[in-house]
This record gives C-alpha cells, structure tokens and sequence, in this order.
C-alpha cells in the first residue's frame, strides 16, 4: 500500500511537483507550517512527467501531485483522484544573463534574430519529460505566425541541437550562468532560480493569457517521436491528491491553502500567472466538500 511507508508518521506531507514550483511550495510550506506547526512538509522537484511517473510507475510514497499542465493529472485514470483544482499559471518567454551575447539588444521584436546568429547558443527542456519543453515547440510554432516568419519554428529547431536540451529547465540555468547556453527557453518563474533576466513575449503567443485560449490551441506538437500530440493551451497548473493518502485531511488544507487568498499572493510573488479565484477540473463531481467553495469550473 502506497501509504503504509509513512502511515507512522502522520505530520508527515509529501509532495512530488514540477521543479519550476520550488519557490513557491517553498514559501507555501512556510506559510502552511506557521499555522500548522505539527506537520512537516517534504517536497520533491522534478519534471511533471517524471513526477508523474514517480506515483503510476514507481509507487513512491507520495500524498499531493502538481505538475505544470493541469492536463496531464486530468488524462490519468488510477493512482490519484478524480478532480484537479488549477491554481496558477506562467508564461513562456527567454531566460538570459547580462552576459548572454546580444543581450544589451535583444527585445520582444528581434529576439528570433537574435538567437538565430552564428555563435549564439540557445536551449530548452525535453519536451517528452518537462511540458516547458512542449510549451516551447508550440509558442515557436504561434511565433511563426505572428511575427509572419514561415518556417520560423522549423529553423529554431535546427538551431537547437540535442546537446543544448536538458531533462528539466531547472538543469539550463547553470548553463546559463557558466555561459555554456546565451538563451534558454523557460518559464517567467524561473528567473527566480537564480540571478537570470527574462524577456517576456507578446501574450499572442507566451501562452500566458487565459483569454487567447482559442489561439493557443490552433498551434500543436507531436512529442515522444509522434506518439502523443500537444494541443496549445494556456500554462495551468494543477495540483490533486494521490489515492490512498494517509495524510488526506492535511493535504486537502494545503490544497485549500492554494486556492486561497494567501496562496494567489504568494504565487504572485514567485512570479506566478495568478487568477481571480482556483478553477476545477471534476467532471465526475468528485470534488471534496472543503475544496468546493474555493473553485469554479474552467473557462470554456
């Protein structure tokens, strides 16, 4: 039984989460222990689909899942509940230092130019572990388009080698900061990683902005050598609790503490896309009791 390796230790929340997360659970944790000083919170950064795989494959022990796409929790049908609470968002733009080539230049305009020249090294997270990785693909492909570039997104693709892609985006900041890469591709929430710059990206195609859901989704990508293609979507992320907690009444009020007042604050601060109030997923209507005055269903 999935719980049974800390069922002895019930102030124990562990939490498996997307890496570009740990500011925030961090400073979630915090906030959570100040009032419940009796439990002891044990997070656990990686890769959404790595955390994913850590409960469906692996059966580590594990109380809370939250990954950077709230449809992946949504697609699985066994190892957690039913529903999603989505709770905050991000965008997608470039990560960068002050000595990055060109970076005195480079701007929302002529940032494809830029990157494009000889010697400018530029990369981004495997798509097929990190949705920052697919969230890149697609902003490349809405960028082809709104900038009118053909071919835009198939010349940054020749322009990034597999060398310059790692497992998860937390893995390119130290290449940023040994000038091994000029540029990656991540969240805006990641310049809190360490000492980066951000350029943001006109929200036409940052993938930031709940309103041009429509234009997100008419760009996608074929991840996993064409065996899973990615719709374009707002970045959502979503949070559910793992079936069989030991911890459940817990975990439900660290969820609550999310969807909340102070968790929309304290996701603002870490540079979060923040929202009115937490949205569902729960088409089953298996949403627990304490969560349901905190959301609303999801925008069509």
């Amino acid at each position: 039984m999935r719980g049974s390796a800390h069922a002895a230790d019930p102030a124990t929340i562990r939490i498996f989460h997307a890496d570009s997360l740990k500011s925030y659970i961090g400073d979630m944790s915090k906030a959570f222990q100040a009032a419940h000083p009796g439990v002891e919170i044990k997070p656990e950064g990686s890769g959404s689909l790595d955390a994913i795989r850590k409960v469906t494959d692996l059966h580590l022990p594990c109380d809370i899942l939250i990954t950077a796409d709230w449809r992946l929790l949504a697609q699985l049908h066994t190892d957690v509940e039913p529903w999603v609470v989505i709770f905050a968002g991000n965008s997608i733009g470039l990560l960068y230092t002050t000595q990055s080539k060109s970076a005195a230049e480079i701007n929302s305009r002529n940032w494809y130019d830029v990157i494009t020249r000889d010697g400018v090294r530029y990369g981004h997270s495997d798509p097929a572990r990190d949705p920052a990785g697919y969230w890149t693909l697609i902003m490349w492909r809405l960028a082809e388009r709104y900038y009118k570039q053909p071919g835009l997104a198939a010349k940054l693709e020749a322009g990034c080698p597999p060398a310059n892609i790692r497992p998860h985006s937390i893995y390119l900041v130290a290449l940023l900061e040994s000038s091994e890469l000029d540029y990656y591709f991540g969240y805006a929430s990641d310049a809190r990683l360490g000492k980066l710059k951000f350029l943001a990206l006109p929200r036409e195609i940052n993938l930031g902005d709940l309103a041009m859901s429509g234009e997100y989704a008419s760009a996608s990508v074929e991840v996993g050598s064409g065996s899973r293609l990615i719709k374009g979507a707002p970045i959502a992320f979503g949070v559910t609790l793992v079936s069989g907690t030991s911890h459940r009444k817990e975990a439900l009020e660290f969820i609550d503490l999310m969807a909340g007042p102070l968790g929309r604050k304290i996701a603002a601060q870490d540079g979060l896309v923040t929202y009115p109030g937490a949205f569902a997923y729960d088409p089953g209507n298996k949403m627990p009791r304490e969560l349901q005055g905190l959301t609303r269903p999801l925008p069509k």
